[in-house]
């Protein structure tokens, strides 16, 4: 391109620049304060386009520094309940087996270990000007430079192909050598202007750069670009972000869709949308999710996160300001209203949660009023529990806050309060369903009531898991008389992981949720 030509281009795009570059002025002084000794990193990057002429350029290089607080590497370790750090790493190991069998193993010599996060490197104290730079110049060039790119606006470009970052990986240059890998493809399609039709190409392409292992399971830590590269495999969170990289890297789009906790099984899941030029897209469910999430770069200002005070404190998984919740373009939803029987001194806050890996696992939240609170746009066919978080002697946890209830398939709430008369019967033959494992999709068998194992029937009452009897070594059959219709039962085998799934009773069957 001619040097007149590219002053032109310049000038055309700037016109259409965002104006109001200002409103980003509060987040950057924020963002600075927080810099500390890489401040000056962080003023030289937004120099750099303050003086490039660039309109979009210097707005892009400004909201990347305004939505930079949250951002960083996350190094997660298995720790004591003290915070020492133990010595364990799953790829050491030939498959989960062996690293399930370790990890056990040194539990059983620090009850209550578990990962943690050991250390996080915030951006805003680490990432160089030189590095924002290289992100922010190879994002414009792909975008400004690649046909399918023409139809999308710069607000899209910004939210889905700016981002330097996919989690909580660590920094690395990731675009020219993605970019490099994709050369082909680029050039096969140099005459596709639908972005949508050529980013399901690069997806295709890209997806097996990082092969699935489950062994990923238990290393935490989110994968860079380069550690990718050379082990060839991680669990869904990594896909991911290796599919993001490589579909920005040439100014295609992906959204990074999650659900912290599925509903009817244990586990999380991340996956990848291809998106239109508008930003817009979903995908298939690959299990029954009663929360869909996706990431953003930019912080939002009607998360938990960004309206909670200093002093509050939230469960994990709703402590990010960086998402936005999409549930409803997945499939029909259901805003609910819930009494609560419990309500500390001073929360504003209540939450609900999905049973997922033996407990019960916040996965929403939603503003206390006078004793009640509603929750927007839940799943359907799923089994919920409401809850408040406590925090009390520098220690969390999760409380109920009211009864169980089912949302079904209509849209209809049923409370689960285990009301007398006891009048219902059970014969007892699982203690959890097939599942389709949403990372493989392989079935996995349904797990019975077998002979030579002990198992209890609980029943949830009075905020908790009540025993309503067991099945013996010794007995020959599994019948339970005198349970309450509308009950949440869950039977466990004794010494189990007690991953065994919660149900209910209809017409004298196990209903699983």
């Amino acid at each position: 391109m001619a040097i007149a030509e590219a002053l032109l281009l310049v000038a055309a795009l700037s016109a259409h620049a965002p104006a109001h570059a200002d409103a980003y002025d509060a987040a950057i002084t924020r963002s600075l304060s927080k810099s500390g000794t890489n401040r000056a990193e962080i003023e030289k990057f937004l120099e750099r386009y303050e003086k490039s002429g660039d309109t979009q350029k210097r707005d892009a290089s400004r909201w990347l520094v305004a939505n930079m607080e949250g951002h960083g590497f996350a190094l997660m370790e298995l720790t004591t309940t003290d915070g020492k750090q133990l010595s364990f790493d799953a790829l050491n190991y030939r498959n989960l087996g062996e690293a399930e069998a370790a990890l056990e193993a040194m539990e059983k010599q620090n009850p209550g270990c578990d990962f943690t996060k050991l250390r996080f490197d915030s951006d805003l104290e680490h990432a160089s000007s030189d590095f924002l730079g290289a992100h922010l110049d190879e994002a414009f060039d792909a975008w400004r430079t690649f046909p399918w790119a023409k139809s999308i606006r710069y607000e899209v470009f910004r939210d889905f192909i700016l981002p330097y970052r996919g989690s909580n990986e660590p920094l690395c240059l990731w675009r020219a050598p993605a970019r490099a890998r994709l050369a082909d493809i680029c050039k096969d399609n140099a005459g596709e202007t639908d972005v949508r039709v050529f980013g399901e190409k690069v997806r295709a392409i890209v997806h097996p750069w990082t092969g699935f292992t489950d062994l990923f399971y238990l290393h935490p830590t989110d994968q860079s670009y380069a550690e990718m590269c050379e082990r060839k495999l991680g669990r869904c969170e990594d896909i991911t972000n290796m599919i993001s990289f490589g579909m920005r890297s040439v100014a295609a789009m992906c959204a990074s869709d999650y659900t912290p906790w599925w509903a009817a099984s244990d586990n999380n899941h991340a996956w990848e949308v291809v998106l239109d030029a508008n930003g817009q897209g979903h995908a298939g469910l690959a299990g029954r999710a009663a929360k869909v999430y996706r990431k953003t770069f930019a912080s939002q200002p009607d998360s938990l996160a960004a309206i909670k005070r200093e002093d509050e404190n939230v469960p994990k998984w709703l402590s990010s300001s960086h998402y936005i919740d999409v549930t409803s373009q997945y499939q029909p939803t259901s805003d609910v209203t819930v009494d609560l029987a419990k309500t500390p001194d001073g929360a504003r806050f209540a939450y609900i949660a999905v049973f997922n890996g033996g407990s019960w696992k916040p996965i929403h939240w939603g503003r206390i009023d006078g004793g009640r609170v509603r929750f927007d746009a839940m799943g359907r066919n799923i089994c919920y529990l409401p809850m408040v978080h406590i925090s009390e002697n520098g220690k969390e946890r999760d409380e109920p806050a009211s009864v169980p209830f089912v949302i079904d398939t209509d849209g209809n709430m049923h409370a689960l309060a285990a009301v007398e008369p006891a009048t219902a019967s059970l014969v007892a033959t699982t203690t959890k369903p097939d599942i389709k494992d949403p990372d493989t999709g392989v079935i996995k068998a349904r797990t019975m009531v077998k002979a030579g194992a002990a198992f209890e029937l609980f029943m949830w009452k009075d905020g908790g898991w009540k025993s309503r009897g067991r099945i013996e070594v010794t007995d020959g059959a599994h019948s339970f008389d005198g349970l309450c219709g509308d009950g949440l039962y869950w039977l466990v085998e004794d010494g189990s992981k007690k991953l065994e799934r919660i149900f209910t009773i209809e017409q004298g069957k196990q209903v699983f949720w």
